[in-house]
């Protein structure tokens, strides 16, 4: 049994014509009916009923067809695969990301720019809990990955942060929200939205999880909600269900949410993280467009 062989069956299948598989196919009619003639005898039974003017299925070719597609799937996925690790690894830019949220906001415009700039750029998107992403980086399974943190920062290890913009902090709620009036905020104003989504310290950036932890210090203990991650908390904001505190970045923002500056918290300092030592030029060009990107606040679009 060989990928050839299948791709007639398939293709036969598909177009129940010997005659269209063929010229679908760019070979002669005749080495159609030879390739399933020899998979048939391979298989020990019929998978097709040939008759002057129709070509059909046996039960054993309807069985056989879901494995034949699916073997030809696997073989071009894996050839994908060994021809993407041939590329050159000075186009190859790894990006560690925790959840699609990220992906799309932060990183899709920075990616769109590289690839119009840089020909034969080659992005490899690797998501991740945010627990295993700094190990995955020493471990050069990425090359670069979004880190928020306060602005003191943590001292760097095998890695380096590099800062790329100091974000306040700010009240994300509805339209309808008590809170959307105001102009500032105040901690103990935050009471007035009744109830407040938090991310899972597993999932979110440690340094936006503890300042949700001192802002919700500030309303009871009844009015927390648990929104797993940054992409649940803002549904529930969108939702008019809860309240949720982030840093302000341009690129984040998703109208028709308000954002409304606190006072009384730290900036939290948002920037890449990459290993130290040599750095190739694609990836510091990505890192100056993708400066660029988050300062841009994104069009309108539906949340």
């Amino acid at each position: 049994m060989n990928t050839i062989q299948l791709s007639c069956f398939v293709e036969v299948a598909a177009q129940l014509s010997f005659s269209k598989a063929a010229e679908a196919l760019h070979v002669s009619q005749p080495t159609v009916s030879h390739q399933i003639k020899a998979l048939e005898d391979e298989l020990g039974c019929a998978l097709l009923v040939r008759s002057t003017r129709t070509v059909r299925l046996t039960d054993d070719g309807f069985a056989f067809l879901e494995y034949a597609n699916d073997i030809l799937d696997l073989a071009a996925r894996a050839e994908r695969r060994l021809k993407h690790k041939q590329r050159p690894s000075s186009l190859q830019l790894r990006i560690g990301v925790h959840d699609g949220l990220e992906a799309q906001l932060f990183f899709a415009s920075a990616l769109k720019r590289m690839n119009a700039e840089v020909e034969g750029f080659d992005p490899v998107i690797r998501m991740a809990p945010m627990s295993a992403l700094r190990s995955m980086l020493e471990n050069d399974l990425v090359d670069v990955l979004l880190e928020s943190r306060d602005s003191a920062g943590e001292p760097d290890a095998a890695s380096v942060f590099r800062r790329l913009m100091e974000c306040p902090v700010v009240c994300v709620c509805a339209a309808e929200s008590p809170l959307a009036a105001y102009e500032t905020l105040e901690l103990d104003d935050l009471a007035q939205g009744e109830r407040m989504a938090v991310g899972d310290p597993h999932h979110c950036a440690a340094a936006i999880v503890d300042l949700q932890r001192k802002a919700s210090a500030h309303l009871p203990a009844e009015a927390i909600m648990m929104g797993y991650n940054i992409e649940i908390a803002l549904a529930l904001a969108n939702a008019g269900a809860a309240f949720t505190v982030q840093a302000d970045i341009p690129a984040m923002q998703v109208p028709p949410l308000r954002y409304v500056p606190i006072e009384g918290l730290p900036t939290v300092s948002l920037g890449v993280r990459a290993r130290r030592g040599c750095r190739p030029a694609t990836l510091d060009r990505f890192i100056e467009i993708l400066a660029e990107e988050l300062q841009r606040t994104p069009p309108l679009r539906p949340m």
